[in-house]
């Protein structure tokens, strides 16, 4: 009801919080020293990977999952009314018919999606509380931190993706600000060099509904997850079911006690060759830019 209207704004606000000053410089960093990559429109097009190519190796991820764990029952339904790109919703795997992507993306993008969302999905449900399958208070930033490592564990971070994030902070502290969609989208173009199709994607995302903030999360729950790992935390928990930051003591509290069981399945990128080593490297106080080294 109260979409198109700066009530929506401040709401988004309440639920995801603001654009914190540190948050923001993080994303002013990235852009100021990350390379620009611009798109290739070129690009043949038996290089690029189309719904079909991401629905099948989609189907064998969650068929591998399957197998670890015969209570990972997840669909994947490719959709012709959603934007390019893929989402989670419940236990479905929603594909844009027009999504296109680099092949080396499709991998890191599963991790991403079937990975964690799903995984956590399905890993909460077993703790025989919805509760724990459909998110905590505040749960959505740590989620995508996750889910935005999961994507570097997997070998999968980008200059382009890591850029795209911090777009998506600065156009959401500037929407706050007050600014317009036309005055963002400039930013974004001549200012900071982002394609013009990318630039558009972003603020169409920030501004849907007069104004979500909710963009800001991906960056924010990454740096949470870093300084956590930085801090000799572990991510077993995180894996039991959809839960913030802030609830990490308290769920191993409860799995010591026998009140909550240990993940049911694991994600399978942990497993990969330079997972281990790249995870050594993210709990030696790592920078999100460190991940494209």
């Amino acid at each position: 009801s109260a979409r198109e209207t700066r009530k929506f704004i401040e709401f988004g606000r309440a639920l995801y919080g603001p654009v914190e000053p540190n948050l923001l410089s993080a994303a002013e960093e990235i852009l100021a020293r990350s390379q620009k990559v611009a798109a290739d429109p070129q690009a043949p097009a038996e290089r690029r990977a189309d719904s079909h190519f991401v629905e099948m190796r989609a189907g064998e991820m969650i068929a591998a999952y399957a197998q670890r764990y015969g209570g990972f029952e997840a669909l994947v339904e490719v959709r012709d009314d959603l934007p390019a790109g893929l989402l989670v919703s419940g236990r479905r795997l929603l594909i844009a018919r027009s999504t296109i992507m680099e092949p080396d993306r499709v991998g890191p993008i599963l991790s991403h999606e079937i990975g964690v969302h799903l995984l956590t999905y399905f890993n909460g449900s077993a703790q025989g509380l919805r509760l724990f399958r459909s998110g905590l208070a505040g749960y959505e930033g740590m989620q995508e931190g996750l889910a935005v490592f999961a994507e570097y564990l997997s070998g999968g971070m980008t200059s382009e993706r890591l850029r795209l994030l911090a777009a998506r902070v600065l156009a959401c502290a500037a929407m706050i600000d007050g600014a317009s969609l036309p005055e963002v989208y400039h930013l974004l173009v001549h200012e900071h060099g982002f394609q013009r199709a990318d630039a558009f994607n972003v603020v169409l995302r920030v501004y849907r509904g007069g104004g979500l903030v909710k963009d800001a999360i991906y960056l924010r729950g990454l740096l949470q997850l870093l300084d956590h790992l930085a801090a000799g935390g572990a991510l077993e928990p995180f894996w039991m079911g959809k839960i913030a930051a802030s609830h990490f003591a308290v769920m191993q509290e409860l799995h010591a006690r026998g009140l909550l069981g240990g993940p049911s399945v694991r994600p399978m990128f942990l497993d990969g060759p330079e997972a281990p080593s790249r995870l050594a490297r993210a709990r030696e106080r790592m920078v999100p830019l460190d991940m494209l080294r």
